[in-house]
């Protein structure tokens, strides 16, 4: 009995709510609406890659990553070196 008066409440509150602000939730509504179709107008515009251009950008993309990754791991060899040779000498 109780959770049914408190759950006519929150609905009854709910719909003041919403009528108090109809007129903004509905300039909201329309807003969007305006909003997807210009993002679909715009997305029939866009030139999209072909399969062979995806895969090209992709390696060329992996290839750049590889070789930043080898000169990275090639000058922390040699500074890790650099600061070995400066703590402990040239002996060690």
């Amino acid at each position: 009995m109780v959770w049914q008066i408190i759950l006519l409440s929150v609905l009854v509150l709910i719909a003041i709510l919403v009528a108090a602000n109809w007129r903004k939730l509905e300039a909201a509504w329309l807003e969007t609406r305006k909003f997807l179709r210009e993002v679909k107008v715009e997305m029939q515009k866009v030139t999209w890659p072909t399969r062979n251009d995806a895969i090209g950008s992709t390696i060329v993309v992996m290839a750049a990553v590889v070789a930043l990754g080898l000169i990275i791991t090639a000058w922390d060899q040699v500074l890790a070196w650099v600061l070995h040779f400066v703590l402990h000498g040239k002996g060690a």
